[in-house]
Formats: structure tokens, C-alpha cells, sequence
């Protein structure tokens, strides 16, 4: 199999075939990072897309962005050539957004598909949330320490 690049890259497709597959999943991760972080930078940048300087900017950052994402599908075609067959599996995509604050404050957290509690679950004995308390001020002051 041939592939030829519409952009400058660093190696061949013959070269990538040759890499670790470690280190082709490597530098993916770093180039899906990479876009991430540009793509964000390119949003700011709109915002002055009327300064000659910042235009320019935004159109070289576009050049990047097709070079880094041409360089990602150069990588996992190598590493399917190569027989990682799962080399276009989600894996290699890039992150989801970040997911907002639950409500202890932390970001993510387990789905509960793998039998695990979410993070924000409430501990045991915990009935905050769960409708009309039976207990009394007098059991709840006896119960321990209250933030």
C-alpha cells in the first residue's frame, strides 16, 4: 500500500510502518493533544481575525492543524498496514470535551457500567437527597460531626 501526503511530514508512510506501535500511539496521543490545543487557540483568535498579523496567524495555525491530522491518519493507517486492526478504533480519537462539576465538586467520575459507584453517589447511611428525613434534631446531633 502507498500513501502519499498533501502536506511536508516528518517520515514516509513507509517509515511510519516500520515504528513501534507503541510509539506511533504515542506520538498520536501527543498529536490529538496538540490539535486540541491549537483548535481552542484558533477560537480566541477569531475574536481579531480583522488584525493582518492575527489572520496570518490563524491561517498558518489552519495549515498545522491539516498537517497534525493528515500525520494522525498517515499513523493508524501504518499501524492497520501493520496489522493493529484497531488502529481506527475509538482509541485514537481525540478526547471528549470535559464534563461539568458534579455536585461534590469533582469532574467525571465512574458511569457505573463497570460496578463501581459514581463519585458523586452518596456514601452509605447517607440519606441527603433520598426525600423526608425520620430522624429527629436530637438523633442528628448524637450522629456525629455536621459541616
Amino acid at each position: 500500500m502507498e500513501f502519499t501526503p498533501c502536506h511536508p511530514q516528518p517520515f514516509t508512510f513507509q517509515q511510519a510502518i516500520s515504528f513501534d506501535p507503541e510509539v506511533s500511539a504515542d506520538e498520536i496521543s501527543r498529536l490529538q493533544n496538540s490539535i486540541s490545543h491549537l483548535k481552542r487557540t484558533q477560537e480566541e483568535l477569531q475574536e481579531y481575525a480583522e488584525d493582518p498579523d492575527i489572520a496570518q496567524a490563524i491561517k498558518e495555525n489552519n495549515q498545522t492543524l491539516a498537517s497534525q491530522d493528515e500525520r494522525i491518519f498517515m499513523l493508524k493507517l501504518a499501524l492497520t498496514q501493520r496489522g493493529a486492526s484497531n488502529a481506527t478504533s475509538a482509541h485514537y480519537d481525540l478526547p471528549p470535551e470535559p464534563e461539568p462539576e458534579s455536585r461534590n465538586g469533582r469532574h467525571g467520575g465512574f458511569t457505573g457500567d463497570n460496578g463501581l459507584e459514581p463519585l458523586d453517589a452518596p456514601l452509605p447511611g447517607d440519606n441527603s437527597g433520598l426525600g423526608p428525613s425520620n430522624s429527629t434534631e436530637e438523633d442528628e446531633q448524637e450522629s456525629g460531626v455536621h459541616l
